[in-house]
């Protein structure tokens, strides 16, 4: 990984910082409820400050200001129109320790079904239907401030898209 750095580091310098793809908004029309689901963090990223508490707590916030309902992590799948956001880190230490490249990569999964003659059956299953991400380069001593600030703007274009295709109660 450490000769991966400087590559890294290259391009969150050089690159736009945020893009966004996947099917469209219209992939968030009528979910009734997010559950946050943070993938695990290095033991590095986690030793300089980096918890995976800490971005649930972010998102949670977010969705909860916006009057979108949170669900248990374990309670997506049982609910009509349940899905969830997968929060990921990619954390990179820079060899001399004062930086991170970041990949911040945020993705609404949801309860899609598989038809196929061959297959005899459907096969019900989690994929990716929304999908938001982020590179950037962060100081080691604030790399959780900074980690968060960015997955709060990322989950401010989440929130955008869902209310565009959803009705919210104010």
């Amino acid at each position: 990984m450490k000769n991966k750095f400087p590559f890294l580091l290259l391009i969150a310098v050089f690159t736009p910082f945020t893009y966004a793809y996947g099917t469209g908004k219209d992939t968030l029309s009528d979910v009734t409820g997010i559950a946050v689901i943070v993938d695990e963090i290095s033991d590095t990223a986690r030793e300089d400050g980096l918890k995976e508490t800490d971005l649930k707590s972010v998102v949670e916030g977010k969705l909860q200001q916006a009057n979108i309902e949170i669900l248990e992590e374990r309670k997506w799948f049982t609910v009509f129109g349940g899905a969830y956001l997968l929060i990921k880190v990619t954390a990179s230490k820079s060899e001399g320790g004062g930086y991170y490249a970041v990949y911040l990569d945020v993705e609404l999964y949801q309860t899609v079904v598989l038809f196929g003659k061959k297959l005899g059956r459907n096969i019900t299953t989690a994929a990716a239907t929304w999908s938001v991400g982020k590179l950037l380069s962060c100081p080691a001593k604030t790399i959780g401030k900074c980690v968060e600030g960015s997955l709060s703007e990322l989950a401010d274009m989440f929130i955008e898209d869902y209310k565009s295709v959803n009705t919210v109660p104010q």
